[in-house]
Parts: structure tokens; sequence; C-alpha cells
């Protein structure tokens, strides 16, 4: 079988690299070759279980030891992490999957596609240079996938997320930062990378034009990093600076604007969205794989990639949807059900992140439940019932903190 990806990011690399190692004859297109995307890289530790090379590579990544959260009402915990998550440049973690596929006999093609059409049996791919026939289409190019908008359907702005953020020279501390805002449905983020520290925030396309989050956002920076400076012109090095404040008074400059769409879907999207069909599929971004609420999408692309070779290499791929519905999409529909509850919901009088900030700074139960969280080992779907088991414990240590 000759099969066609659309696509070089994660998922695309990898499931080129499992068919490839199968003994498909594989075509790997993408115009950009190794590309960056400044707001992403982190790696989750379910991630790195799953597939550890990634964790042995000598490449330059960050190992984040804690989360700290700030809620609406500037309620804060910080935790350790128990499995620490890593950072990787972008350009840095598309590499390694990219050469990981071109080992496993995948033929890259640093071209652009220009058009797709199906004849007969085959698909006929059109890019700025050739023209090539495959057996198979697969759509691994993003959010904004050219392969979904002609063979399924386009993601609606109350789908998505969109992000806007800024880069800045330094290294910071090991620690991601998470910020809420009261009626804002998303958050913002501090994290150091490999040879930067990103600040950015995201929210739902349809409910904020990206000047909000700006506000949002330099109204942070000036609060809490006054050091940076937006519309200056000088620059300064942040090396050795706290994640927390920026000691230093030498004012700095980012060294890049970016801003990105992320898929967030609601629960009737998932329940309709179509990823698969008669010698076609899409995974990762494209297909609207990530977690609705908190956004990671590296896992999923990489998962779905490794779903869709398995369905293939079986010479079953109308398997794919059922084993991506059975392994994650399930539980990202629970996600989905309680995306409005997460950020507008009430409890005991405040909001509910709040709540469960105060909650977390005076029980290790919930330290422990988001220690699982975050290295995602722990779903949505036993969230609530585990929580109800712990909740006579839980109560009991903040109880007893009140009187320490």
């Amino acid at each position: 079988m000759r099969i066609g990806i659309i696509g070089g990011g994660p998922g695309g690399s990898l499931c080129a690299a499992l068919l490839g190692q199968a003994g498909a004859e594989v075509l790997l297109f993408d115009y950009r070759g190794v590309w960056e995307k400044p707001c992403g890289g982190g790696v989750t530790y379910k991630a790195l279980l799953r597939y550890p090379f990634l964790e042995e590579c000598l490449e330059p990544k960050r190992r984040i030891q804690q989360i700290r959260v700030t809620s609406p009402h500037d309620a804060q915990v910080t935790v350790p992490l128990q499995d620490p998550l890593l950072v990787y440049s972008r350009g840095v973690l598309n590499r390694i999957l990219l050469e990981r596929a071109v080992a496993h006999r995948a033929c890259f093609r640093e071209e652009r596609v220009l058009n797709f059409e199906r004849q007969a049996s085959h698909w006929h791919i059109l890019t700025q240079r050739n023209r090539y026939k495959v057996d198979f289409l697969i759509g691994a190019d993003g959010v904004n996938s050219f392969v979904r908008k002609k063979m399924s359907r386009r993601l609606s702005a109350d789908d998505l997320m969109m992000t806007f953020g800024y880069r800045v020279c330094g290294r910071g501390q090991d620690t991601i930062e998470v910020k809420f805002f009261p009626d804002l449905l998303g958050y913002l983020w501090v994290f150091a990378r490999p040879d930067n520290i990103s600040f950015g925030i995201c929210a739902k396309l349809s409910q904020n034009p990206t000047q909000v989050l700006k506000d949002y956002l330099h109204q942070f920076l000036r609060q809490n990093y006054p050091a940076i400076r937006i519309d200056g012109h000088s620059s300064a090095d942040l090396e050795g600076s706290e994640c927390s404040s920026v000691k230093a008074p030498r004012r700095v400059l980012p060294c890049e604007t970016y801003s990105a769409l992320i898929p967030s879907l609601r629960s009737r999207t998932l329940h309709q969205n179509v990823v698969s069909g008669e010698g076609w599929a899409l995974l990762g971004d494209a297909a609207g794989f990530a977690d609705p609420i908190t956004c990671e999408g590296i896992y999923y692309a990489l998962r779905s990639g490794e779903l869709l070779a398995e369905a293939l290499c079986q010479s079953r791929p109308g398997s794919y949807r059922q084993a991506c519905e059975a392994d994650f999409v399930g539980d990202f529909v629970h996600a989905a059900d309680l995306f409005e509850k997460f950020y507008r919901g009430r409890l005991l009088g405040s909001d509910f992140i709040t709540r469960s900030v105060q909650t977390a700074s005076r029980s290790k139960i919930v330290q422990a439940l988001m220690n699982s969280f975050v290295a995602g080992r722990q779903d949505y779907r036993s969230l609530k019932s585990k929580l109800v088991w712990h909740l006579p414990g839980i109560c009991l240590q903040v109880m007893r903190s009140a009187f320490v």
C-alpha cells in the first residue's frame, strides 16, 4: 500500500515511521520542513511512558518540576510534580520525529500540497513540483487542515481556542505558572522552554477577540513581570530570573510574538466529528484531537498517529475511529461536558476554580490528584468518583490545616 501523509508534525511523522517500519510505502509532505511552534512543546509523563525515545534523546529540553496555579480571585497553590513534564522546542521535537520517520523508510517531500482528488481507488496529490498517486490519504496538517476542509466539516469558532503570547529570551525557573481570570473561558501560562520563556494566554475564539487576550496578558506582565517591556526599545537577558517575578531592573523585549488556534471541541462536535472515510483519515489537531479544557495536544497527535498506523497495518482502516473513541475521545466528551462547570461553576459562595485551588493548598490528597492529572494518569471519566471517594480525607486535611 502506498500512503500519502500531508503534515510532518508529531502525529504525521510518528504515523509515517510506524507504517514505514511495517513495510508500507509512505510519502510524507510538509513544505515547512522542520518548523517551530512557539506556544507548544510540553510532553506529559504519559507521553514519555508510551514513547520513551523522546526522553532518551540527547536534544535540549527543560524538566518542569512544579506547577503554580492562581485562581480568578488570586488563591494560589504550588504543587511539586512527582513526574516532571518535559518541554522541548517544537523545532527540535518535530525534527526528532521527522528523522525517525525517514530512518524507517518514509520518503519526505518538502513540498506544498496544492490539491488532491480521488480517481477510482487512488488519490492524486498535486504539489508545487510534482504529481503523486497514493492508495490512502492522511491529513495531519494541523488545526487549519486543508484535508479536513475538503473531506470533513470545518471547526467552528466555538470549537477553537485562540492563543496569543510572547517568547522572551532567558531561562526562568523549572515551573509552569497557570493563571485564571474572572469571566474568561481560558487561562494564562508562563513556562520555561529550552532557550526562552513563553508567556501566553488562550480563550474561546468565539467569545474573546485577540485584543481582549492582549489586554489580560499585558496587565499580568505589568503586575508580575515589570521588567518585560512590550513597547520599549531596549533589551536585556533574563538569565537566572525567578519564574514568579523578574528581579532585574533592566527592561527586556519579547523575542517573538505568536498566535495560534488550538482545538477545544464541544461535546456535540465530538459526537458528530468525522475523522475518517473511504480511503482517508485525519489525525492530531486536524482531527480536533486536543484536551477540551487544557488544550494539550501532543500526546493525542502521537497516539492518533499510532492508532491509525495499527488500523492500516491490520487492513482495517474503518476501525480507526472506534479505536480513538475507546482510547481518548470518550474522555474528551466528559471534559467537554465539564468545560462550562469548570470555568463558570460556583462552589461554596465562590467560583469553582478558586475553591479548588484553596482546597488544594490545604490537602495533600487533592495535590496528588493534580499531580496525576498533569502527568496524564488521571482521566476526566473517573475524576468525580475519585473525588467523592476521597472526600472524607480531603475534609479532614482542610479542617486540620485551619488549626495549624
